[in-house]
């Protein structure tokens, strides 16, 4: 039976807070495994959403908005005591989870860490008993604080697309062995992840990160690694460091950044149309030595070149103006009828219709600016039409 812990400055700062708080229920545990891209299991300690039972690396991705009351309940049925430390977080001592000052949660207990999040950002969340065993047996996630405008900060640039990714690594023997782990400070990786991914698996559908030439993509990139991370930004992405640690910096260009243990940065770039492989390599260097460990890459998509980089092959529909300011006009000669749809890049239709067959004209406003891709009754993706500032 979990029981609760509530401490009396916790209960004081909870009852400050909003009536209606987000709340986040995670359990801890330390009898998961972690599958790698050659199919093996690795074993974890971890945390995971207490509804679904199970416990993932990295712990699962807790977002909230600038201002929210939070409430974040820990169930502990481990064997260990465990602790959730906000990593960067603006709390109150009573709710840090750093044992000697707040509290720890012991076997078969829960707790709730209550907070405002009163700064957008990027920030990590930990356990902090034996902080190096704990950590690196993968008692870690990322927590990420919105504005309700979409801004990445106060007066800050609104970006299209938002990534988080969190580096970590693991030495194998001691999450085979965690009794008998050797002094952290001769720890060295040799098992190196990107949002618990590694090799292979960063090329999987779900993992590839998709996006449209003109899109401004934010990189909410996190360290819990011993490792330091080399991030390698191509030139042709002309990418901007904007954050640091939680709080917005003078813009940064940047072709190499390198990221240390518990560092948050937020990178920023507009997605070229060519000169860029859709590829990020990461370098994972030893920090004692400098020594070159391993490189793990982020995979881009090109949305508009998985589909075919010239949509305008088709002889059936021809667009104009396109790409087009206010009104564009689809037509074509001959054709069957049928339903016709315009989707935007990420596939959601905003508009659709039917023609007849034989020669057609439909007229769209594209609710730009941005890009869009027709679809006529033949089935296949026929144009992709661009809408221009308004």
């Amino acid at each position: 039976m979990i029981r609760s812990l509530l401490l009396p400055a916790l209960m004081a700062s909870t009852a400050s807070l909003a009536q209606a708080p987000v709340t986040f229920h995670l359990f801890a545990e330390m009898n998961g495994v972690h599958e790698t891209a050659a199919g093996g299991e690795i074993p974890i300690w971890g945390y995971g959403w207490a509804d679904e039972g199970f416990i993932t690396l990295p712990a699962p991705l807790l977002s909230c908005l600038e201002g929210d009351s939070v409430h974040l309940i820990m169930d502990n049925p481990s064997p260990e005591s465990h602790t959730i430390h906000l990593h960067g977080l603006d709390v109150d001592q009573a709710n840090d989870g750093v044992p000697s000052t707040s509290f720890q949660v012991p076997t078969d207990s829960s707790a709730t860490y209550a907070f405002r999040a009163d700064h957008s950002g990027t920030y990590l969340y930990h356990c902090h008993v034996t902080t190096t065993l704990h950590l690196t047996m993968g008692m870690y996630g990322m927590f990420v604080v919105d504005r309700p405008d979409g801004s990445l900060f106060d007066g800050g640039p609104t970006p299209d697309r938002t990534v988080p990714l969190l580096f970590s690594d693991l030495e194998l023997a001691t999450n085979f062995n965690p009794t008998g782990a050797f002094p952290f400070h001769d720890i060295r990786p040799n098992f190196f992840m990107i949002n618990g991914r590694n090799g292979a698996q960063l090329e999987a559908e779900d993992a590839v990160i998709d996006y449209a030439p003109g899109e401004l993509i934010a990189l909410r990139l996190g360290s819990m690694a011993y490792s330091r991370i080399d991030v390698h930004l191509p030139a042709a992405l002309n990418a901007t460091v904007v954050m640091s640690d939680g709080r917005p910096v003078p813009p940064l260009p940047t072709e190499l950044l390198p990221i240390y243990p518990g560092e948050r940065f937020t990178v920023l770039f507009e997605a070229p149309a060519t000169g860029w492989d859709g590829t990020v390599d990461c370098d994972f260097v030893m920090m004692a030595d400098n020594e070159y460990e391993q490189t793990q890459t982020i995979h881009f998509n090109n949305l508009v070149a998985s589909i075919g980089e010239d949509l305008g092959v088709s002889s059936i529909w021809r667009a104009a103006p396109n790409p087009s300011a206010e009104d564009v006009v689809i037509t074509r000669d001959q054709g069957i009828a049928g339903g016709w749809s315009v989707r935007d890049i990420s596939g959601r239709v905003v508009t659709a219709g039917e023609v007849p067959a034989g020669p057609a004209s439909i007229s769209l406003s594209l609710p730009g600016p941005g890009q869009f891709l027709f679809t006529g009754p033949e089935g296949a993706v026929t144009r992709l039409l661009r809408s221009g500032e308004r």
